[in-house]
């Protein structure tokens, strides 16, 4: 993420260093072409630059926040803002899954299995997300990815329960000392890492040891799509856990359980809204993680794209 600061070369923003030269262009580009819109001007640099994401696509919505940054500290001067309605606002409305009613052992439903929801899905995701997660649903922002679990219920395949995973938290104190990152670290190698922002299965499932079963299912699967759709694989996973629920499945999964949240919101500057604490808790998904996580490597275009504010998960 783009720093406070203002922006001097030479500066980072993930792994990538601007230089004076970088900061010239920029300036020359937004004057040539002061006619095109933020994202258009934006597009246009990630190409020139060149700043691109190991999938081979420009950065542009990277090169949107630096170039509002510069504008911000008088650099540069953009188009005003095209000011549009509520995001997401007049999509159609879905239907939620109906819960089905199962009270069996986990054998019983064999195979159980995770899988990514598609496009003509997503709408009928996000209502029963909404409709039975304890913290309700709100569209992600950023790079995500949406799981159906479905299980063999009754000689066909039913849907049980239903992920998401996308960014990880922008500042874990506890997190940073487990991994051992300094500051500069972490705002450069962050997007290595994933947060399992919601974990659901359906209210009228019983069935014992589901939920850590369908965590390891998800740890195993989750590398190789994310992969396929953004270009790099995760290192790390991370979760947080709110009272009055204890982690059970996460423990059962092996994931560790590595200190708690500060219980402050991500937009509470100035500490006038204390949150419940959270537990938090991490799972490598490669032996030399902590390697990987200090390892140079382009940051993707992804990962400079603001979270949703609620970065939760319950079991």
């Amino acid at each position: 993420m783009l720093s406070r600061c203002n922006l001097v070369p030479p500066f980072w923003v993930g792994d990538r260093l601007f230089t004076d030269e970088d900061l010239v262009l920029i300036r020359e580009t937004a004057r040539q072409f002061s006619r095109l819109s933020r994202s258009e001007l934006a597009a246009t640099l990630g190409e020139i630059l060149p700043w691109k994401a190991p999938n081979g696509k420009p950065r542009a919505l990277a090169c949107l926040q630096l170039l509002e940054k510069l504008e911000g500290q008088g650099v540069i001067k953009l188009r005003p803002k095209v000011r549009g309605g509520r995001r997401g606002g007049g999509e159609a409305e879905a239907a939620a899954v109906t819960s089905p009613g199962i009270n069996v052992s986990l054998s019983a439903i064999r195979p159980v299995v995770v899988e990514p929801v598609p496009g003509e899905e997503g709408r009928c995701w996000n209502a029963t997300m909404a409709a039975y997660h304890p913290l309700g649903y709100r569209r992600p922002i950023g790079a995500h990815q949406r799981y159906w679990i479905r299980a063999r219920v009754g000689g066909t395949s039913q849907i049980v329960g239903a992920m998401l995973f996308g960014a990880a938290a922008k500042a874990l104190a506890d997190r940073e000392a487990w991994i051992g990152w300094t500051s500069t670290e972490l705002a450069r190698y962050r997007w290595r890492i994933l947060n399992n922002n919601r974990f659901l299965i359906l209210p009228e499932v019983h069935v014992p040891h589901l939920a850590s079963h369908v965590l390891s299912l998800a740890a195993r699967r989750l590398p190789a799509d994310w992969q396929a759709r953004y270009g790099y694989r995760p290192v790390l996973l991370e979760t947080f856990v709110e009272t009055p629920y204890r982690g059970t499945c996460y423990r059962a999964a092996n994931w560790i359980l590595v200190g708690h949240t500060k219980g402050r919101g991500r937009q509470d500057r100035y500490k006038e809204y204390a949150l419940s604490r959270k537990t938090i808790w991490m799972y490598p998904l490669v032996p030399d993680w902590r390697e990987q996580l200090t390892r140079p490597a382009s940051a993707p275009r992804e990962a400079e794209e603001e979270e949703e504010e609620e970065n939760h998960a319950q079991s």
